[in-house]
């Protein structure tokens, strides 16, 4: 559970002033409904909404022992730094919210998490996971998942476990996340012992491969690791069937039902990064489930979602136990809980970043199986691919 304990929790409910029946406690959020991200979260206002739903069906959020409706306010940020930054800084000032939730991306959240340092506003960072972010000596940010360096820990330590492939090459999207994802598992890589065989740098709207595709023609590592978002990933992909590149293994860290439908047949096997699946049952994961449902949201095609659902468990339980009137114990509240949630134990470092981590996973016939590790697969990794 959440600390602090249940004990502390009833103490609170005891000395807690009261709260007017017409309060609403206030979250506010961007979802990148337009531009580049679109196909990463475009439907998140949905999700977001269904939570709030949800929450004012049973009178509302609890907040120090008792419930107060949920207001939420939510702006495109069209996949644009300035804009995520203009969006928080409204959110703010003139919506007054009471605790953001961060935007999709790591340069988005790094723009937006300006506003709620300067104002000091909670911030609960959802998809963001570069370094840089948490080097900046904020106070006022939390993030859910890990660091990108240690974001595929969990697919190295597969492939070590297994001793099948001896090298790798990476293709990766110079963006923040891909490329702090790219940093940690290159070294990673050489942990489990691969020899890497390139590392091979693109602009995110770079459309013509075929000069890394000659170089990993002749290179032939075992694995192609693809650093990137959907759009390049796609991009890069499509080329790379088209001239013919077969490795033992294609894995690219955002697979999601986008890349899935983009590619067709092409995207059996590919191995990426996944936070949760069905028929894993941590958490809330019914209650997610049903969230997704009411929401019109397929998991295959928006895998992060799971990461939101994380986040709503985390607010969820920390202000149960903080009657929610003052911002700064919001935060050293959430600084020091510890929450189970539907994709394993939150915590928060010193700097702000969280403990979750994604899955490996395959896609398998148009499905995503967790290959690893075993106690959590929905399924056993092929390697080499079949295809």
């Amino acid at each position: 559970m959440t600390k602090p304990t249940i004990a502390a929790a009833v103490l609170l409910m005891l000395v807690a002033g009261p709260l007017s029946a017409a309060e609403k406690f206030r979250i506010g959020a961007t979802v990148s409904e337009t531009g580049h991200f679109a196909t990463e979260i475009g439907p998140f206002r949905q999700l977001l909404e269904a939570w709030a739903e949800d929450l004012n069906a049973k009178g509302g959020i609890v907040v120090g022992g008792r419930r107060l409706p949920v207001a939420l306010r939510i702006y495109d940020d069209r996949s644009d730094e300035a804009t995520a930054r203009r969006m928080y800084e409204r959110l703010a000032v003139v919506d007054r919210v009471d605790l953001m939730l961060g935007p999709y991306s790591s340069p988005l959240t790094m723009a937006a998490s300006t506003a709620a340092e300067t104002h000091h506003v909670p911030f609960v960072a959802i998809c963001a996971n570069s370094p840089k972010i948490y080097t900046r000596g904020y106070q006022w940010i939390v993030c859910i998942i890990d660091k990108g360096p240690r974001y595929t820990h969990r697919y190295w330590e597969m492939v070590a476990a297994e001793a099948k492939a001896k090298s790798v090459a990476f293709v990766v999207e110079d963006t923040l996340h891909p490329q702090g994802v790219f940093k940690g598992a290159r070294n990673l890589a050489a942990q489990a012992g691969l020899t890497v065989t390139g590392s091979h740098v693109a602009p995110r709207d770079a459309r013509d491969f075929s000069a890394i595709l000659a170089k990993l023609r002749q290179s032939d590592p075992d694995i192609i690791f693809i650093s990137a978002n959907i759009p390049f990933a796609v991009q890069f992909m499509a080329q790379a069937r088209e001239m013919g590149l077969s490795p033992r293994e294609f894995h690219a860290i955002h697979h999601s039902g986008i890349f899935l439908k983009s590619l067709g047949p092409a995207a059996e096997q590919v191995t990426g990064q996944s936070y949760w699946t069905p028929g894993m049952t941590r958490g809330q994961h019914q209650r997610f489930e049903a969230l997704l449902d009411s929401a019109g949201i397929d998991l295959n095609d928006y895998p992060w979602s799971p990461a939101y659902m994380m986040a709503f468990e985390v607010v969820e339980a920390v202000l149960a136990t903080t009657d929610g009137s003052d911002p700064e114990t919001v935060m050293a509240t959430l600084k020091d809980s510890e929450t189970e949630t539907i994709g394993g134990v939150v915590r928060f470092a010193a700097d702000g970043a969280g403990t979750i981590n994604t899955y490996p996973s395959q896609i398998r016939q148009g499905r995503y199986e967790i290959i690893w590790p075993p106690n959590h697969a929905t399924g056993h990794h092929i390697y080499p691919r079949e295809n």
